[in-house]
């Protein structure tokens, strides 16, 4: 007896469905794989990124920056700071002058007054000058420059004054105290290479001393009062021989360096040239002094002689 199979419904709508799968998987296979090629594959490289020309060879190197300004030392009240340079001391009755290289120092801006001089004495006690009673100064002077100090007086104030403001104070030298007057255009006079009327303390405004700052248009190119007349000054220099060795007196005193005349003086004699060597225990009522301050970078006494020292002269 034969036997023939017969295929059942259910099996058959199995088979469509599992063909159907198939070509689906397929196809969505196809599509994910060409999506894929599309936005990874199918793109070109990037191009490279050309490197900068580089500068023609015969074109000049570039300047380096420029160096940092210096600081500037930190101001000292009642002083005007004054840069450092080269400065021509001497040069009068034929003897030529010799130059002197100072550092940037200070100077106070007037002469000392009564009023500075009497806070040193009250604190110190020292020795009033001639005309005051006791430790006071006389009535309505009290912005004038004190006067009748010799040059010991003038360096004791400046100890003390040094120590209360904690820095190095002293007398000028005569270059530095030059060097305030005349800045860079080696000056006759602190205002100019002429005499002007009624701009300092002379003969002409009536020979009488003045309050500091009573002239204002004869100030120094760094705003310095008073160099040229009011009170002689004292500085730290002393008188040279021909060798440029101290010089004594015939009483064996070393003289030292006065300069910028005095209300009691023609135009002439206020010329930043002239000097006058006198003892150091010298008191007048017409010389005075003023003070410098050195910075604490700068050595204690920052002048420097170029060349051969010439001897100080007399006018």
């Amino acid at each position: 007896m034969n036997f023939r199979t017969q295929q059942k419904p259910a099996d058959s709508a199995r088979l469509v469905a599992l063909g159907i799968a198939t070509a689906v998987c397929l196809f969505l296979s196809i599509l994910l794989g060409g999506g894929l090629w599309f936005f990874f594959g199918g793109q070109s490289p990037p191009s490279p990124v050309a490197a900068p020309p580089s500068p023609p060879a015969n074109l000049p190197a570039s300047p380096p920056p420029p160096a940092p300004s210096p600081v500037p030392p930190t101001p000292v009240i009642g002083t005007v700071l004054i840069p450092g340079g080269t400065v021509a001391v001497g040069g009068v009755e034929g003897i030529p002058p010799r130059k002197v290289a100072v550092e940037t120092f200070f100077i106070s801006e007037t002469e000392v007054t009564n009023q500075q001089y009497h806070e040193f004495i009250v604190a110190t006690r020292h020795a009033a000058p001639a005309g005051w009673t006791g430790s006071n100064f006389p009535v309505g002077t009290a912005m004038q420059p004190v006067t009748n100090v010799s040059w010991h007086d003038a360096n004791d104030f400046c100890t003390w004054y040094g120590t209360k403001i904690g820095a190095t104070v002293r007398l000028p030298t005569e270059a530095e105290w030059m060097r305030a007057a005349q800045g860079d255009d080696n000056l006759m006079y602190p205002w100019g290479r002429a005499w002007q009327d009624n701009v300092a303390a002379s003969k002409q405004t009536g020979g009488k001393i003045f309050p500091v700052k009573s002239f204002p248009a004869g100030r120094s190119p760094y705003g310095v009062y008073d160099l040229s007349g009011n009170v002689w000054e004292w500085t730290n220099d002393v008188e040279l021989d021909a060798e440029g060795a101290p010089k004594t007196d015939e009483k064996g005193q070393t003289r030292r360096i006065i300069k910028g005349g005095s209300a009691d003086e023609e135009p002439r004699t206020l010329s930043l040239s002239v000097r006058k060597a006198v003892p150091p225990t010298v008191t007048d009522p017409m010389l005075g002094f003023r003070y410098i301050v050195v910075p604490s970078s700068a050595p204690a006494n920052n002048a420097t002689t170029v060349g051969t020292p010439r001897p100080s002269t007399t006018p």
